[in-house]
């Protein structure tokens, strides 16, 4: 019998009590959202998904209180406890979702009426069906971490994704800021390959961490947020530093067409500007891009296509063993599926798991080579 087997239905999750999922969600009729700022849009597409009415704003800002945001009244969140009925859920609209949690509980507000986050991307994350099928790849994935910081994150996001309890994250204290792991690196004098680069905003990241002693090639596709790019890199002190790259990265040489109207699964990597833009970008291969220059990281966050930029990059794995640091939060199963792929691709490689350093439940691997230790 399998180690999986052994462990009972979904890798053994059901230790972290009863598996909790956004139906859950769909059986109030009225929905409160605590956070009165930018997230808020994302949760009411899920609130119109289920027929949720928006019953209110919660927020700790004492001069938001009073006023109307999105069409609907923003209370103070002391007032909270009174509208507990049985059909109201308090959803957390917000990257700070064990302070805000923290607060609820210390509010009286029952947990059953609490839920996290949740967006057309993260819907599917949580409770009982994200695990369908994983229970082998659950049972390895704990020994296959590098370090014990990166299994108790870990431990910590799978629990909060079976619960949908915020107050289950925890964040691992080797994650010292945006993309920055311990011991992971980039280093000074990298080569940088950021994939998804948006407005520059990791690459800048990147070189003040480094006293600008690194060069970043910076893939970006979109018109509009290569126009960014460009003023960035025209504008900042380590623009210099930093080369803007028209292509996004996949497994293989194509076209494809982006229309950030539809409900893409990372709305902040989608095009800047009004909804209904449309661009025809090219998609090339890492190992193309970069076939006659050595390449020490790379950096992916392309909306749920980072396996994909992966796969196109085999030679470079296998050349360079650059460092890697991967978004895998864009799919629930990119958590366990992005380990293997790299493990396929190109043996030898150490993964840790640490997460955005706000929002702890968006999870990012970070990878060093043996061959680079």
């Amino acid at each position: 019998m399998s180690a999986a087997a052994q462990r009972g239905p979904a890798g053994g999750l059901e230790r972290f009590g009863a598996p909790r999922g956004v139906e859950a969600l769909a059986r109030f009729r009225r929905a409160v959202l605590f956070g009165a700022g930018a997230s808020a849009g994302e949760v009411e597409k899920i609130l119109a998904r289920y027929g949720i009415a928006l019953a209110a704003f919660a927020d700790n800002g004492a001069a938001k209180q009073g006023t109307i945001f999105r069409g609907a009244p923003v209370i103070a969140p002391a007032a909270l406890a009174s509208m507990i009925d049985g059909e109201t859920a308090i959803v957390i609209a917000s990257v700070y979702q064990v302070e805000i949690a923290t607060q609820l509980r210390e509010l009286g507000i029952p947990a059953e009426a609490v839920f996290p986050f949740v967006s057309p991307m993260f819907a599917g994350h949580f409770g009982a069906a994200a695990f369908a099928g994983a229970d082998e790849a659950l049972a390895r994935l704990p020994a296959r971490l590098a370090d014990d910081a990166s299994r108790a994150y870990v431990e910590a996001l799978l629990a909060y994704r079976w619960t949908m309890d915020p107050l289950r994250l925890a964040k691992n204290p080797r994650l010292k800021g945006f993309y920055d792991y311990e011991g992971v690196g980039p280093f000074a004098g990298d080569h940088i390959v950021d994939v998804g680069a948006y407005d520059g905003d990791s690459a800048v990241a990147y070189l003040k961490r480094l006293g600008g002693e690194a060069r970043v090639s910076a893939l970006e596709p979109l018109p509009q947020n290569r126009a960014a790019l460009e003023t960035t890199i025209a504008t900042h002190p380590f623009g210099g530093r930093i080369a803007a790259v028209p292509f996004g990265a996949g497994a293989a040489p194509m076209s494809a067409e982006i229309d950030s109207e539809d409900e893409g699964v990372d709305a902040r990597a989608t095009l800047r500007g009004k909804p209904g833009a449309r661009a025809e970008i090219r998609i090339e291969t890492l190992d193309r891009l970069f076939a006659e220059d050595p390449v020490n990281f790379i950096k992916i966050d392309i909306e749920g296509h980072d396996p994909a930029a992966l796969e196109g990059a085999r030679t470079i794995l296998n050349r360079d063993k650059p460092g890697l640091a991967i978004a895998a939060y864009h799919a629930p199963d990119h958590l366990w599926t992005i380990p293997a792929l790299v493990d396929r691709l190109c043996p030898g490689y150490r993964i840790h798991v640490g997460h955005h350093p706000a929002a702890v439940y968006e999870c990012e691997l970070f990878c060093v080579h043996d061959a680079r230790r």
